[in-house]
């Protein structure tokens, strides 16, 4: 029994690592160049654009909310891990991030810490300060306080919704900030992340890291996924129509929005295609008056004009409209 509590506890950490890595990664995207789960340095590295370190610690307790025994003992390994981090590379920040809302195990800064607290070395109640520098002294070469940071990340029980609300509500935020209004996309894109940064984790050379590009990439996948039809396609376009050519010719689609020279020819011709509709409404006249212009690039032999006429809107669509998406989503994440 005490041996299936031990891997229990494993697991759980893990998952926390996992998802501690996910938060600091979203809250770090737009200076972000690569991240590491189990690094040479860390538990989690950040390595940012200017070639500095965002180094973390992360410290889960299964029974957060009332089981304080082992904070301490979490602070000063912490405190030792990341003094050693800051002397094998330039750090920016050094972070313990732990589910505790009690990670110092005293009254006096036990008020501060509730929530997802952020809490710098100056921002704490001087016998915090004193806790931790009683610590410090034992170090060798301690970390520079000023670059230290108490990072809490609520995560508890076995209760999926209750466990990861605070990362989906950071994942759902940013994808907020990038204006992508897609039902579900943040479950999709967290259950991507978690499964990319779990198994980074699990590589055992450090040198493998996740690019930001890596990170980014599954959401210009799933915004530009031509399963959706959005409301403006949608209202001019049958949608059992518009489905079942999905299902026949995806294929056909991702082949030709993934080819460059073609990709290209549209997006000139939609610059140079002169209407006298509103900005806003230039993409869909485009579509409805071009896509005649495209037969000739398709083997469509045989195939229903109407068909033909939807294959080579949707492509069309795709292309111009996911022009935009994907230039917002690396506006806001500076890719």
């Amino acid at each position: 029994m005490a041996k299936s509590r031990r891997a229990n506890a494993v697991v759980f950490g893990f998952d926390f690592q996992v998802n501690a890595a996910i938060v600091l990664m979203i809250e770090n995207i737009e200076d972000l160049k690569s991240l590491r789960l189990e690094g040479n340095y860390e538990d989690i590295e950040i390595e940012l654009e200017n070639n500095q370190y965002i180094l973390a610690q992360a410290k889960a307790v299964e029974r957060s909310s009332s089981d304080f025994r082992n904070v301490r003992k979490n602070l000063e390994k912490s405190l030792i891990s990341l003094s050693e981090g800051n002397q094998k590379v330039d750090a920016q920040r050094l972070i313990l991030i732990t589910n505790s809302p009690n990670p110092l195990n005293e009254e006096a800064s036990r008020s501060i810490f509730w929530g997802d607290a952020h809490r710098e070395f100056l921002s704490l109640p001087e016998s915090s300060q004193e806790l931790i520098r009683r610590y410090l002294d034992n170090i060798n070469q301690p970390l520079d306080t000023d670059k230290f940071m108490i990072q809490i990340l609520p995560f508890e029980t076995d209760n999926d919704i209750e466990r990861y609300k605070v990362v989906k509500r950071v994942v759902d935020d940013f994808i907020g900030d990038l204006n992508l209004n897609i039902p579900g996309l943040g479950k999709k894109l967290l259950s991507i992340w978690h499964e990319e940064v779990f198994e980074n984790g699990t590589k055992k050379d450090a040198a493998i890291q996740l690019k930001k590009k890596d990170l980014i990439w599954p959401i210009m996948v799933v915004a530009t996924d031509v399963g959706y039809c959005d409301n403006s396609f949608a209202d001019i376009f049958d949608s059992s129509a518009y489905d079942e050519i999905v299902r026949q010719y995806r294929e056909t689609i991702e082949s030709c929005c993934e080819r460059c020279e073609f990709f290209i020819k549209v997006l000139c011709d939609y610059n140079t295609y002169q209407t006298t509709k509103k900005p806003s409404e230039k993409c869909l006249d485009f579509v409805m008056n071009k896509w005649r212009d495209y037969l000739l690039e398709f083997e469509l032999d045989g195939m229903d004009e109407e068909i033909q006429k939807g294959l080579i809107q949707i492509i069309l669509y795709r292309i111009v409209r996911n022009r935009i998406v994907i230039q917002n989503i690396k506006k806001g994440v500076k890719l």
